[in-house]
Order: structure tokens, then C-alpha cells, then sequence
């Protein structure tokens, strides 16, 4: 046998080194560079409740929390949500039927008293469960027909459009019966609302209270040291020892009420997600404000992120969307044109993303480095901002997703901040009420 010629074999060797180099590669690049340790425990009560957390420009935590002040009646129990369950006060199938068969006449009808078939069947409740048996496509039709005066008697699924949202005492959906509805994250009436500044290791330096209505649900801190808020309809501007420096009402800017589902800021502007919906098929419209919070402005409509969470960053004059409900990051100029997107879903591969509705959260680390939380798996990872894996970083405990209950929308939401070097990781845990902390190894 003829020896293979020399460049022949210097080119196998090439190939074979390349192919040995890239296995080394992916090697490392799937092998984890922080562990869980000790979480941060915030003492709030029975009823305390973590809400989000951000980070402020000394590399402490800015704590939203809520909770039940000593001797306040228990917040009653809320039902879960999702497809209704035969048994536990469920609405029987027949009577569901019922109520979608006039519904759909009425939708048919046009009329008033068509209308009315469905008032003198239906409570808020039945219904409610009625409604969620159908999938988005079905219910939309069923709920751009109803008149004003219906919805505001019978009381509208989670959903989106003008007025799906009434409010009652403690922001909970009511009816104009007074019945109170189940609506999920949200505290029952009496809650008390603040911001806590927490070290890095776990101490609790300051409280801001909330006032006249808002919520901590969102946070985000400038490296300037201003702290902007939202919930509750409103958004604010603090400066770093928690001065309230300006607050705008945003239900009236945006026209109706709505989550304040993610937020940012960069040196000129404010960007502020606006959530309709407590399913995977919520969307979300972003705006842009000044600074000061003047000249608000929509830019971005119709992203979908689940339960009216999703994820705002810039980096450079690019704005990052975390559009979970579809397992990628959309980019945006600041003015609303996209510019590119990446991200798939993969049960398998790592690079990918898994499970109901991923990347739920993400932060930049140092470098430009994007690290992106998965909720249901508790996978932490990091990108550059285009999109390109760089590796895994670790796991916090989590558990599967509880199908069809408040469990299950609650735990699609777990914010992730990175410290200056990146080592260390937060990420909020609302069903265990604790903030957990990835280290990195030696």
C-alpha cells in the first residue's frame, strides 16, 4: 500500500485537530461555572411576598416586597387559573356549553337583547371558567363583540382590549355586582407595599415605603443612582436614598389598565413594558420616556411574553426584548424598528431555550455579557448581545411547572442580576419567597 501523500496527511491532521479542538470547546462550554449557596431570606410574614428584584450602582439588591400588616384579615383564597378541572366548585360542562352557546348567538345577533340570554345565565365566575375552555382565536371574537355595559357586568377573562381589566379594592378584578374575581399576582386588600436595599450578603440597609398606589412590580437601577418603579398603574422616578423625585400615572397614558411588565433605562431614556393577560398568549407594548418621565411614546406593540412578564435591556442604541412566549430576544432601534432577533426553542440542546416560556429574565454581566434566567429549569446562561453562546453558568432550585395553576404562571417570572464581576448571581424565587445566589467556583 502506497503511503498517503504528505500533504494529504497534514491536511487529515488539520481537520482532525479542528474537530478535537471544537469537542474541547463545547466541553467547556457545557460545564457550569457557579453553585447555589446560601439564599437571601427577607423576613415579611406569613403573607410577605418578594415581587421583583434589580440592583443599584453599589451592587446592592432593590427589593420589591409587599406585605400583610399584624392583625389584618387573611387575604382570601384565590382560585387557580386555567382550563377549569371537573370537581372543586369547577363550573359544570353543561352549563359551560350553555353559556359559549349564547355567546356565540349574541356575537351573531348584534343585539342587546341577545346580550341579555347571557347576563341572565352567566356569573362572573361560570362565566369566566366558561371563556377558558376556549383557546385565544375562539375567545378574542367573543370578547371584541361584547358591548361595555355586558363587560363590565359579567366581568372579562384575563385577556386584552379596552376596559379587560376592572379593578377593585387591592387591584383585584371586580364585577359591577361587587364580586371579586380571581387575578393572579396581585395582593389582597390591606397589602402593604416597599422597596428594601439588601447587601450583597443579605442585611437589610433601608425601606422605601409606596405610595398613593404604587407597587414595587418592576425596579431598575441606573448606574447614575436613580431608581425607577412601576406597578399599580404608576411609575416613578427616585434618586438614590429614595427621595421621590416625580411619579406619572401610567393607566391614563396608556388608556387602560395593565401590568407593568419589564423596565429599563439607559442615559436618555425609559423604556416600560405595558401587560395584558395571564397566559402564555399575553402581549405586551413597550414605551420610550424621557428621563424626567415626559413625552411618553410607543414604539413596540404585540410582544409576547407570558403572564405579562417579559424582559427589557438596552445594550449600545439597541433595545433587547426577552419574548418568552416564543423563546428568542428580539432587537429593536429606539424607535421601534426591528433589527434582528435570535433565540429557539430546543428541549436538548443547551444553547437553546426550554420549557413553557424562555428566556423569562435576563441582565448584562461585565463585558457586555447577557446572562438569561429559564424558568422551570432554573438554567442560568450567558450570550454575547447578538446571540452567540457562551456557556453555561449554573442551576437554581426549581420546581416543574403545576399546569394550569396560579403556581404556574407566578413561577414564569424569576429576575436574575449579575454583579460587577459576575461573581455572584441573583435570581428571585417567588414560590420559595427567597432570593437565590449562584457563586462562582474556584
Amino acid at each position: 500500500m502506497k503511503p498517503f501523500p504528505r500533504k494529504l496527511s497534514a491536511l487529515l491532521a488539520a481537520l482532525w485537530c479542528a474537530h478535537a479542538g471544537h469537542a474541547a470547546t463545547k466541553a467547556a462550554l457545557d460545564q457550569p461555572t457557579h453553585k447555589e449557596i446560601e439564599p437571601i431570606r427577607i423576613p415579611l410574614g406569613e403573607e410577605g411576598q418578594l415581587k421583583t428584584i434589580a440592583m443599584d450602582r453599589r451592587g446592592n439588591l432593590l427589593v420589591g416586597v409587599s406585605w400583610l400588616p399584624e392583625g389584618a384579615p387573611p387575604t382570601p383564597k384565590r382560585e387557580p387559573l386555567g382550563r377549569p378541572e371537573p370537581g372543586a366548585g369547577a363550573t359544570p360542562a353543561s352549563e359551560r356549553e350553555r353559556i359559549l352557546q349564547l355567546a356565540r348567538e349574541a356575537v351573531a345577533e348584534g343585539t342587546p337583547e341577545a346580550w341579555d340570554k347571557v347576563l341572565k345565565v352567566a356569573t362572573p365566575q361560570t362565566f369566566r371558567d366558561a371563556m377558558l375552555t376556549l383557546d385565544q382565536s375562539e375567545r378574542r371574537p367573543i370578547m371584541e363583540a361584547m358591548p361595555p355595559e355586558v363587560r363590565q357586568k359579567i366581568g372579562p377573562p384575563p385577556g386584552r382590549g379596552p376596559g379587560a381589566r376592572p379593578q377593585g379594592p387591592g387591584g383585584q378584578m371586580s364585577d359591577a355586582r361587587g364580586g371579586i374575581l380571581p387575578q393572579l399576582s396581585v395582593d389582597g386588600v390591606g397589602h402593604h407595599y416597599a422597596l428594601k436595599v439588601v447587601s450583597p450578603r443579605g442585611k437589610v440597609l433601608a425601606t422605601w415605603p409606596m405610595l398613593d398606589g404604587l407597587q414595587p412590580k418592576m425596579i431598575f437601577g441606573h448606574p447614575d443612582g436613580t431608581v425607577y418603579v412601576a406597578g399599580g398603574g404608576r411609575l416613578a422616578r427616585f434618586d438614590s436614598r429614595g427621595k421621590l423625585l416625580h411619579m406619572v400615572d401610567t393607566d391614563a397614558i396608556y388608556g387602560q389598565k395593565a401590568a407593568a411588565s419589564g423596565l429599563c433605562a439607559d442615559d436618555k431614556h425609559v423604556f416600560i413594558a405595558f401587560g395584558m393577560g395571564n397566559s402564555v398568549r399575553a402581549t405586551e407594548d413597550i414605551y420610550r420616556f424621557k428621563r424626567d418621565l415626559t413625552e411618553p411614546k410607543k414604539i413596540v406593540e404585540r410582544q409576547y411574553g407570558c403572564c405579562s412578564h417579559i424582559d427589557l435591556r438596552v445594550s449600545g442604541r439597541e433595545l433587547l426584548i426577552a419574548e418568552n412566549s416564543r423563546h428568542r430576544v428580539n432587537r429593536f432601534d429606539f424607535d421601534g424598528k426591528q433589527l434582528g432577533t435570535w433565540g429557539r426553542r430546543d428541549r436538548e440542546a443547551l444553547e437553546a431555550f426550554t420549557a413553557c416560556c424562555n428566556p423569562c429574565n435576563f441582565d448584562f454581566g461585565p463585558k457586555g455579557v447577557l446572562y438569561t434566567a429559564e424558568s422551570g429549569v432554573g438554567r442560568v446562561k450567558k450570550y454575547s448581545a447578538d446571540g452567540q453562546f457562551l456557556g453555561l453558568v449554573g442551576y437554581v432550585d426549581t420546581t416543574e411547572f403545576d399546569n394550569g395553576s396560579q403556581l404556574a404562571a407566578i413561577s414564569c417570572y424569576i429576575p436574575i442580576e449579575v454583579n460587577k464581576d459576575a461573581s455572584r448571581i441573583y435570581v428571585m424565587d417567588i414560590r420559595a419567597h427567597i432570593i437565590r445566589v449562584l457563586a462562582k467556583g474556584k
